[in-house]
């Protein structure tokens, strides 16, 4: 098969065609100059057996995602899930999205939804942390008139702290949200994975809101989920740059669609030696 317009392979990494699932052929090149080239070269079929059938698979999977997007008043636990889905429901048709990778990645690919006019800008392929804000930035200026929100994790935030400064000095309304629980979670949910316990993922952040406050920019801390709501309503009408500090629960699970026995095998080591130094800490006592 001929394609129009190749790109230069040496710009793309080769390795990663078929690195999630298996591949019967791999491609590189535009993609509007390659389903010109495929297209002429595939047969309409009728049979959609195989459509309804993931239709039904995903229409079951969001039912138990959405009822994971809950909170409760009053319970100090705010699950990130539901943060997600109330910025979804309340950002503009148009905003722009940025987000750091980790977590609040997982977080944006189940719960903001996509209609031809958002737009989602991350760090998938490279897994640069921090890269969130600065791409906000970025957005921001190329497109004044937009609505930016930028879904910050509290390590990529405080890694590039002093880039805040930029919403104030070139008057840049970016709506920032953190989702703040206190570890480098992505990382942390790795080393469980393998076996390891987590180590220097824990985080001693400052109240970010307090912080931004003081370089004047309209800022909250949110760590009850009945205030969560009118306070992303606030940030995202503000008129100007503003932020919100939001506690999320730390012992959060971003369950992949399928657990294989590798994980199990690592979560059970992980566990028998979280177990094992607690118990020995109490003796030691």
């Amino acid at each position: 098969m001929s394609i129009a317009a190749p790109i230069n392979v040496a710009q793309r990494s080769i390795c990663d065609l078929g690195r999630r699932t298996r591949l019967d052929l791999g491609v590189i090149g535009d993609v509007g100059a390659t389903i010109s080239a495929l297209l002429p070269q595939l047969t309409v079929k009728t049979d959609r057996s195989h459509l309804d059938q993931s239709l039904a698979r995903y229409r079951k999977a969001r039912e138990g995602l959405d009822d994971l997007a809950t909170g409760r008043p009053g319970s100090k636990l705010i699950h990130p899930q539901y943060l997600t889905k109330l910025i979804n429901d309340h950002a503009a048709q148009d905003a722009i999205f940025t987000f750091d990778v980790g977590t609040p990645s997982i977080w944006v690919a189940r719960y903001l939804k996509v209609n031809g006019h958002r737009r989602l800008i991350g760090s998938m392929v490279h897994g640069s942390m921090a890269n969130a804000m600065p791409q906000a930035i970025g957005a921001q200026a190329t497109f004044p008139g937009r609505q930016v929100v930028s879904l910050s994790g509290d390590g990529g935030f405080a890694m590039l702290m002093g880039d805040f400064l930029t919403l104030v000095q070139q008057k840049l309304p970016v709506k920032v949200v953190i989702f703040n629980n206190g570890t480098l979670g992505f990382v942390a949910l790795e080393m469980k994975a393998s076996g390891f316990l987590e180590t220097g993922t824990s985080l001693k952040n400052p109240d970010f809101a307090a912080m931004a406050r003081g370089i004047g920019i309209h800022a909250r801390r949110v760590d009850d989920p009945g205030d969560l709501e009118p306070a992303l309503t606030d940030v995202l009408s503000h008129d100007g740059p503003a932020l919100r500090d939001v506690l999320t629960n730390p012992q959060e699970l971003a369950m992949p669609p399928a657990i294989n026995l590798q994980q199990v095998t690592g979560f059970s080591l992980w566990a028998l030696a979280r177990s094992s130094t607690g118990a020995a800490t109490k003796s030691s006592k």
